[in-house]
């Protein structure tokens, strides 16, 4: 599940920027190869990782460390990039990856405006699907008969969703960024445990029973998360919940109550950074869901528990020179 690593992107490059001294050579090269590796398994934790560089390298006086910080996205970028180029032959991040965008744009409203409005003359894929578009972003695009699937995949999509994404762009953009800064809200608050543990019997099922034995088959169709009997108990949702926000308070309380160099205030504030940044990449570009805010929502009481305990000791760790 690539959303553990999410959490790694925020602490690797905090202990990258601010505590690389305190490492030996083996455990920086370790740390930056990595958080490389962190970076590259989500498309999402690229620009999360470039925002985490963004905010966190002015906080030090000192840009000597530069290119040990900015080298784990440039391995990741050149990795994700040389792999699309040989198994599809472009040269890009996500050669389909516009296709949650469309997506993102059709559900917000203006993508949808611009279908009604060019459909049929434009000759797009999704002409045809205009006026049977399923009420969630989700269900249109994965569900085996949602429009994507219906005009003939995602990559098929994906040679006409760049035209729709800027021309529902240029048609309405204040309504686009709205929509998007509601998304973007709306993640930042949705982290509740548990998302994705409903029974998947009408997307994963056929998958299994075309490709795995019938034993697997019978397993999956009694198992705990098929027969809906597999959920994470309210009492415990509810500690999740508590304890997250009490780390959120205490992140933004250590900047207030340690120096501005202190290492609590360096990992706080990149916290936070990453709260608002990932709930804006993943809420506002792709749509709200539970868990994508939810996987990083461990980091705030960590970081709140380590800088309250360091903020107690007679020494101030300090960022690196």
């Amino acid at each position: 599940m690539p959303d553990v690593f999410t959490g790694i992107v925020v602490v690797a490059l905090a202990l990258l920027i601010f505590a690389a001294d305190r490492l030996s050579a083996r455990e920086r090269i370790w740390l930056v190869a990595l958080t490389a590796i962190a970076i590259a398994v989500h498309l999402s934790h690229v620009p999360l990782a470039i925002t985490l560089l963004a905010v966190l390298l002015p906080m030090r006086r000192s840009w000597a460390p530069v290119a040990r910080c900015i080298a784990p996205v440039i391995l990741a970028v050149v990795a994700l990039v040389s792999v699309n180029l040989l198994a599809f032959g472009r040269a890009s991040l996500a050669p389909f990856g516009n296709v949650f965008l469309l997506a993102r744009v059709i559900y917000d409203g203006p993508g949808m405006d611009v279908l009604r409005r060019d459909c049929p003359a434009a000759g797009w894929r999704l002409c045809p699907f205009v006026e049977s578009m399923p009420p969630h972003w989700d269900d249109f695009l994965g569900r085996s008969d949602g429009p994507v699937a219906r005009a003939g995949g995602a990559k098929l999509v994906s040679s006409d969703a760049s035209a729709i994404v800027a021309a529902a762009l240029v048609a309405e953009p204040g309504t686009e960024l709205l929509a998007f800064a509601g998304n973007s809200v709306q993640q930042l608050v949705r982290f509740s445990s548990g998302d994705g543990l409903q029974p998947w019997s009408d997307t994963v099922g056929p998958r299994v029973g075309r490709h795995f034995p019938q034993f697997e088959n019978v397993a999956f169709a009694t198992s705990y998360q098929n027969t809906g009997r597999l959920a994470v108990p309210r009492l415990l949702q509810l500690l999740h919940l508590a304890t997250a926000v009490a780390g959120i308070a205490g992140c933004c309380a250590i900047p207030f109550l340690a120096p501005r160099r202190h290492l609590a205030t360096g990992l706080a504030v990149a916290v936070v950074v990453a709260l608002l940044a990932n709930a804006a990449v993943t809420g506002g570009l792709s749509g709200p869901h539970e868990r994508y805010q939810s996987r990083i929502m461990w980091l705030p009481p960590l970081a709140a528990l380590l800088g309250i305990a360091a903020l107690r000791r007679p020494t101030t760790p300090a960022f690196s020179p």
